[in-house]
């Protein structure tokens, strides 16, 4: 009986079975380096766990099985790959409409953020609140400030806005 827990026992099972394991993964996934991962880890699973295997047979059993299970799983990650890159291929990245409308979004979202930034620490605070989608009661509240204070630090910020913008809409029309 092979021990596999017996170092040169173990290198002899391997040197024995690594070409029938690298061709079986080949014959699955047609590519030779997917293969020759797929048994190089069957073989370190199996290395492992080798005082589980008391019969070189169910070392080779389990061998068979983790590879055929590695490489089932390697084709199934290939056809979502496959199905990723059409979808996304074709309606986002590929279409120019979508690729402009995206560089158009971020960029102006970069620029407004930047903006905003440079504004006093309770206008940004107000402007940051209102594009939450808070209201000017909500944002009074918010801030312990009165209805008023909210409006007119809000009107004192757009009017900075625009004036920090202005270049932008230059650039766009």
């Amino acid at each position: 009986m092979i021990m596999l827990t017996d170092t040169d026992h173990f290198k002899d099972f391997f040197q024995e079975h690594l070409d029938a394991i690298y061709r079986f993964a080949y014959r699955f996934t047609g590519d030779p380096d997917v293969a020759r991962d797929v048994a190089q880890e069957a073989f370190i699973r199996l290395h492992e766990r080798r005082a589980s295997f008391p019969t070189g047979e169910k070392a080779r059993s389990f061998l068979y099985t983790t590879a055929r299970n590695a490489c089932l799983d390697h084709i199934k990650h290939r056809k979502i790959e496959q199905l990723y890159i059409e979808n996304h291929s074709r309606e986002d990245v590929g279409d120019d409409e979508t690729f402009l409308h995206e560089v158009t979004y971020q960029e102006t979202h970069r620029l407004l953020h930047a903006a905003i930034e440079k504004l006093s620490p309770r206008g940004r605070a107000i402007i940051l609140h209102g594009m939450n989608g808070k209201n000017n009661a909500e944002i009074a509240g918010e801030m312990h400030l009165s209805i008023n204070t909210v409006k007119t630090l809000k009107k004192t910020a757009y009017a900075a806005l625009r004036e920090l913008l202005k270049h932008v809409r230059s650039l766009l029309f």
